[in-house]
């Protein structure tokens, strides 16, 4: 940390606390302050709920107690309202801001692997130097980083074979997994501003399908990769998990860690209009639970592809579109999931594209989808007030390949309006490949009202 010894200390001591209950502690100590000033001037009430609400609230502002449903507390740092964010790479950072909205995240995938000479810390010079590009720039542009570090399916010796139980147990290869996490985290740490660190989308839920709700059925090398600071830890995945969480408390205690939960962990695949959203969210539950690593996010994934996408190139049939019921029981499981872990979410990799804009026609690059209309159709505020209800506090939209539809003209192809199809009327003035409805939709949300989160 670049603070005082003093300063440090005291950095340190709030960040050690147990990860999902800082905001507690932040609220009593103001609490606290709030009763020792009041005693002595006798102002006590008054004070209080500025203390409390520094995060954007007048006093008085009762619209953050409009949710009835059971809350865990928000991650230090970040916003006190439903956020939206994009994925957004350093080369199109400048349509965010030029885009005139307030949006709260951008994200970015860190892969390559970590021992194939072309991982995320060759990026840059020095080595590691591109996370701190982008911190930097996340900050100047007012944006709140997210970092989703996908690298072990990626790495050697066995690229891109999925489980990657292979690579998982060759201690070289996860010996310079452990190492290539701590250049990551003492990055962050150097930062010391808030950063979320979302940890390798996928792995959690293939550990689960493949080798059941125990962790530690999971066979993972840790202490015997040899890596230093992994002495101790067990050779499984809750040895893993942990280790993780350890070295972001050592060299990263500002860093926000999301734990990845996959529709599919069970091996009921929620996303095909499969299964009951409770049962299934209490199932990996039990999975996280037994790792005993406390992270302080959950990260969902409604759906990684366009559902034209998928209809058109991976040839799936109708299930590959959500309808109410669908969505409901994707909020279910995510309510369930949060409550029993006493954590917020955020749904990430949002397909963007729509079925109201003639840009979106199901060709490459301008494919449909109906959750940007779900979430943000001008008469849907309900399904964001449910959202936050079951826990969630940011929706990150972003496609899962370079052939999803885009917020921008990543195409290349301007402005379209081709013939109309399932009823997309919609003129197009914008050359982004959605017509431009998630642009002209976060504008909508912002310029609205946010909706709070508490």
């Amino acid at each position: 940390m670049r603070v005082s010894s003093r300063g440090q200390q005291f950095r340190t001591a709030i960040f050690s606390i147990t990860r999902h209950h800082r905001t507690w502690f932040v609220v009593t100590v103001c609490l606290f302050v709030a009763l020792m000033v009041g005693l002595a001037t006798g102002d006590l009430i008054a004070q209080v709920p500025d203390l409390i609400f520094a995060d954007g609230f007048e006093s008085g502002d009762t619209s953050a107690w409009t949710s009835t449903e059971p809350s865990s507390s928000i991650p230090y740092g970040l916003p006190h309202h439903l956020g939206l964010g994009l994925t957004n790479s350093p080369s199109n950072l400048d349509w965010m801001t030029d885009s005139g909205i307030a949006w709260d995240y951008r994200y970015q995938y860190l892969a390559g692997g970590v021992n194939t000479g072309d991982g995320w810390a060759t990026w840059n010079s020095p080595p590691g130097q591109f996370v701190t590009y982008y911190l930097n720039a996340s900050a100047n542009a007012g944006y709140l980083p997210v970092l989703t570090y996908y690298t072990i399916v990626q790495s050697d010796p066995y690229p891109y074979t999925e489980p990657p139980d292979g690579n998982l147990n060759t201690p070289a290869t996860m010996n310079a997994y452990f190492e290539d996490f701590k250049l990551l985290m003492t990055k962050a740490g150097d930062d010391g501003r808030t950063v979320i660190i979302h940890v390798e989308p996928d792995l959690w839920g293939y550990m689960q399908s493949f080798h059941g709700d125990d962790p530690a059925n999971t066979s993972v090398s840790v202490a015997s990769s040899g890596f230093a600071e992994a002495a101790g830890f067990a050779n499984n995945a809750r040895g893993f998990a942990q280790l993780l969480v350890a070295l972001r408390d050592t060299y990263a205690p500002n860093a926000i860690l999301a734990w990845h939960v996959s529709n599919w962990a069970t091996g009921t695949d929620l996303s095909i209009n499969n299964g009951d959203g409770e049962v299934l969210g209490l199932q990996v539950v039990d999975f996280y639970q037994g790792l005993g690593a406390d992270f302080d996010l959950m990260f969902f994934d409604p759906s990684d592809r366009d559902s034209g996408y998928k209809q058109v190139v991976l040839g799936q049939g109708p299930s590959a579109w959500w309808d109410a019921d669908d969505f409901d029981r994707f909020r279910i499981y995510i309510q369930t999931i949060c409550n029993a872990t006493d954590l917020k979410a955020m749904l990430w990799q949002v397909p963007i594209g729509n079925q109201l804009y003639r840009s979106c026609n199901n060709s490459e690059g301008h494919y449909q989808d109906n959750r940007p209309e779900y979430y943000l159709g001008n008469t849907n505020q309900q399904h964001l007030i449910d959202s936050a209800d079951a826990g969630v506090i940011a929706i990150l939209f972003g496609g899962g390949s370079g052939a999803c539809t885009s917020y921008r003209d990543a195409e290349g192809d301007g402005i379209t309006n081709p013939p109309p199809i399932n009823g997309n009327d919609l003129i197009a003035v914008y050359a982004d490949d959605d017509g431009g409805n998630l642009r002209l939709s976060a504008a909508a949300y912002y310029d609205a009202g946010v909706v709070p989160v508490n």
